[in-house]
């Protein structure tokens, strides 16, 4: 794959990599800026590119920043993360499949520190109306989740609503508290770590096996409880397109993700977990997207 790769000390750790191609967009539609990494995050900007390609003049997604889970520099809480359940091998293919949907889809993708005045530039010129952060390892600063006219949102794997998991550990949380669900949560992002207004919740996703018992490993449960995230950011995605459509600015207030999903998916996500680490949990892609 062709892409330039840009590394300045003042990213602290990580590069800029700038695809050889980039994307032919209008530069009408909703502005939005991914901030993500993990396969969750990966199938969000892969849904959310191909809404863009079916719908060209309503969305264009300007950047992707993603974890650097390889760097010795880096901090992203990855002992604490979800992060410390793969080997270095398994972190760097993740990051780097990130890295290849962002140069593939023609979008520039950023691997390093984002409270600098270096990254400040680069969001500057991608003037987001929207942020979309999923899995992504840094805490952001006013400036990031300010700027966008449209609001800024956090998708997070843990039952918020009842005070139950924010934070770095919200699958240990879930086990530690009993839980037999746990659902994927929308909320917007401030300064304190996922207590921002919930915006949406998801049905309850069984995070349980058949016999009752627990998944062997977390990654089970992030793959499981976050495989509803592609079909929820289109949605969220689809709400800000129709709010900015109405000239209108400010954050989303609520999406009701009970009467806008599927009873199928719904059904789907109450199936039990499994301890197969290579069966993937593959929700049905957003009506928008067919």
């Amino acid at each position: 794959m062709d892409y330039g790769k840009i590394v300045d000390k003042e990213t602290i750790w990580g590069e800029l990599y700038q695809p050889i191609m980039p994307k032919v967009n209008s530069g009408n539609g909703l502005r939005v800026a991914l901030f993500v990494s993990c396969n969750c995050g990966n199938i969000v900007l892969n849904c959310l590119n191909r809404y863009e390609q079916k719908y060209p003049g309503l969305l264009n997604i300007v950047g992707v920043a993603t974890d650097d889970p390889v760097h010795p520099d880096a901090k992203i809480s990855i002992k604490k993360r979800i992060w410390s359940q793969y080997g270095n091998g398994e972190r760097a293919e993740l990051r780097q499949k990130v890295i290849n949907s962002s140069m593939n889809a023609g979008i520039s993708c950023y691997t390093g520190a984002v409270k600098t005045d270096y990254f400040r530039k680069i969001y500057k010129l991608w003037n987001p109306d929207v942020l979309i952060m999923f899995c992504f390892g840094q805490k952001l600063d006013s400036f990031l989740y300010d700027y966008p006219a449209l609001g800024a949102y956090n998708l997070h794997p843990s039952d918020l609503p009842k005070q139950m998991g924010a934070g770095t550990q919200p699958f240990q949380n879930a086990i530690q508290n009993g839980l037999k669900t746990s659902p994927l949560v929308i909320h917007q992002i401030t300064e304190l770590i996922d207590m921002g207004q919930i915006v949406g919740v998801s049905p309850p996703i069984n995070i349980k096996l058949e016999n009752g018992q627990y998944p062997k490993s977390l990654l089970t449960l992030l793959e499981k409880i976050t495989s509803v995230g592609g079909w929820m950011s289109t949605q969220l995605v689809s709400d800000l397109v129709n709010k900015k459509a109405c000239g209108e600015n400010g954050p989303l207030s609520m999406i009701d993700f009970d009467e806008v999903l599927p009873p199928e998916i719904s059904q789907l996500l109450m199936q039990p977990a499994t301890d197969d680490l290579t069966e993937m949990y593959e929700v049905p892609l957003h009506p928008l997207l067919m």
